[in-house]
């Protein structure tokens, strides 16, 4: 870890490592077992505000916005720096939110190959970066990487679920960084996340996340005359033809949502095969879901950690009892393992229309849906 961990308590906020205003803070649990990890800093509204001021005074108080070279030596270095960090980052990513390190490519090594191949880019200004926790750094770098370039200043708030990742992101910066370019403030009170979307001096908002969150996000930051970026996920749905080879199909599938137990934005959460191909489809994506390698996250093999937290968990097994109301037939899985911490196991549902909720929706859990395509002749 950095050498500004040695206290957890503190926010990485213009330039220095600070405790927040008002002492609170909240547990980091290991999803794998449930168990506390440590305790991350709880940053309220007055440190919310610290943090603005900071963002504003180093983007247009200083030459950093002007300043390309400086701005490209700066990414450079965080980039090496971030690079020289990255065994270590992947296995607090694995600890803090149950992401497998064997997936550290996607969530961590290609975010950081391309975080400083955006220069010069468009004007930033002070942007608030709203992050998802089942992508805990991969979007926090991607958009440090845009608005860094572009001459702009972040002040990062990541979900609660993922708060130590963006805090040590924030604590490898200030060895690089100008002061108050990278201002991180986890939170678990949205009035918080309020405040920052609806202060005058936030020229941006960036969200990632669900439609739902997303929507109020936009309301509330475009009537606060914010420009605004939202990255709203959703299903996918794989179809497969007559003349599919229907085993790599279902396979990929099944590889891509059991990944990180589904907790992804786009994954193909169901195929939608000929009727007369259904049963093909079902027996094929039982056989790849069941040899899927679910364990301790930290572990090179694994490909399916916990869910993130015990509201991702309960929010999987709601959609698994609308499957079962709707008629679905639960082919594998559907339940959660007998083991400490947040764990559901790979499961195949068949027997739902392409209406239900579970096709349409995102679940965000390690479930495939076999679905028979109605409007194709058996």
């Amino acid at each position: 870890m950095s050498k500004h961990a040695a206290s957890q308590l503190g926010l990485p906020v213009d330039g220095v490592e600070r405790p927040t205003r008002e002492g609170w803070t909240f547990p980091a649990r290991n999803p794998a077992d449930g168990e506390t990890l440590w305790h991350v800093p709880d940053a309220g509204v007055p440190d919310a505000h610290a943090a603005i001021g900071a963002a504003r005074r180093a983007c247009y108080e200083t030459t950093w916005g002007a300043d390309t070279a400086l701005r490209a030596a700066s990414l450079r270095q965080l980039q090496e720096a971030l690079v020289a960090r990255s065994d270590e980052l992947a296995l607090l990513m694995a600890a803090e939110t149950g992401v497998p390190v064997a997936l550290r490519a996607a969530h961590l090594d290609a975010p950081i190959a391309g975080m400083a191949s955006g220069l010069p880019g468009a004007p930033a200004g002070v942007s608030v970066v709203l992050t998802p926790a089942t992508s805990p750094l991969a979007v926090a770098v991607e958009e440090l990487g845009r608005v860094l370039a572009a001459g702009g200043t972040v002040v990062l708030k990541p979900a609660p679920e993922a708060a130590s990742a963006a805090l040590e992101l924030g604590r490898i910066a200030l060895d690089v960084l100008p002061r108050g370019v990278l201002n991180v403030v986890p939170t678990r009170d949205v009035d918080v996340a309020t405040a920052l979307i609806l202060d005058h001096r936030v020229d941006e908002v960036s969200f990632t996340g669900s439609a739902v969150a997303a929507e109020r996000v936009q309301v509330a930051a475009s009537r606060a005359g914010k420009r605004v970026r939202l990255d709203v996920g959703g299903p996918l749905t794989v179809r497969a033809g007559d003349d599919a080879d229907l085993v790599p199909v279902v396979s990929a599938a099944a590889q891509r949502v059991a990944a990180n137990a589904g907790q992804g934005c786009h994954l193909p959460t169901s195929v939608v095969v000929p009727p007369h191909r259904y049963a093909e489809a079902l027996q094929a994506a039982v056989e790849a879901m069941g040899e899927v390698t679910v364990g301790d996250p930290a572990e090179a093999d694994t490909l399916c950690g916990p869910l993130r937290s015990p509201v991702a968990r309960d929010r999987v097994l709601r959609y698994l009892a609308l499957a079962r109301s709707e008629g679905g037939d639960i082919a594998l899985g559907g339940r959660v393992l007998d083991r400490p911490g947040w764990w559901v196991a790979p499961t195949v549902i068949g027997g739902l229309s392409q209406e239900s909720r579970l096709v349409k929706e995102e679940v965000l859990g390690p479930v495939l849906m076999v679905v028979a395509d109605a409007s194709a002749r058996a």
